[in-house]
């Protein structure tokens, strides 16, 4: 976008879009907290002792936001381009030499890694069940706009849940795929490890997350419509 665009798209913003802004960065930063903490929680639980000196066994915001993938890029996308959500956080260092022996070193380092997403799709149940329950008490009649917090909370929390299992480094499912292709695939894992960027790249500006992301979208919209107004 020139600069001249972005400072006329800024210019125009108004009140209910800094609101809409808003609503995002208060889910997201709540949803990374929650992620960060539970790839936290998930290795102190393996043995690995890292997290907690780090100060990252908690659920302050703070100690998992990053500057520019919590706050300033989500911020922009929001203002710029109503309806996109992504972000990330501060990742969560762990050694796998300290996880107890009850499991190997891939499978501990892929339950650590799958326990983010994995909170993200009970963070998205959670609302799922609020609102539906919300939708029982009377207090939510209607369809709800796309804006509201509850919708944006579920979205959201679906997206990190899809887009950080998908099987490439640096992502969380990419130390699931290096658990599940064994130390006989070890090369299929070392090609994402270092060219995993680019092929998310790639798939960005092509459109092909999109298109890979996009039905689980339209199912999880048709989901909380139904819980919400019944179709």
């Amino acid at each position: 976008m020139p600069v001249s665009s972005l400072g006329a798209t800024l210019l125009a913003l108004g009140a209910a879009d800094l609101r809409n802004a808003g609503v995002v960065l208060i889910c997201l930063v709540i949803s990374i907290a929650v992620h960060e903490f539970s790839h936290a929680w998930a290795a102190t639980k393996l043995g690995d002792p890292t997290p907690e000196g780090e100060g990252r066994l908690t659920l302050n915001p703070m100690a998992h936001a990053d500057p520019i993938g919590t706050l300033a890029l989500p911020i922009m996308l929001t203002l710029l381009y109503p309806g996109m959500l992504f972000g990330w956080g501060k990742p969560v260092n762990t050694q796998s030499r300290f996880f107890t022996r009850k499991v190997t070193m891939r499978g501990g380092m892929a339950i650590v890694a799958a326990a983010g997403p994995l909170s993200n799709l009970l963070l998205a149940a959670l609302a799922l069940a609020l609102a539906w329950a919300l939708a029982q008490a009377g207090v939510i009649t209607g369809h709800l706009p796309y804006t509201h917090p509850l919708r944006v909370f579920f979205a959201l929390n679906v997206i990190l849940f899809v887009f950080n299992l998908l099987p490439i480094h640096p992502l969380d499912g990419g130390k699931v795929l290096g658990w599940l292709l064994g130390a006989r695939r070890q090369h299929i894992d070392d090609f994402f490890l270092r060219y995993g960027w680019v092929v998310i790249l790639a798939l960005m500006m092509l459109g092909l997350l999109s298109i890979l992301i996009s039905p689980f979208m339209q199912f999880s919209a048709w989901l909380f419509d139904l819980a919400t107004i019944g179709r």
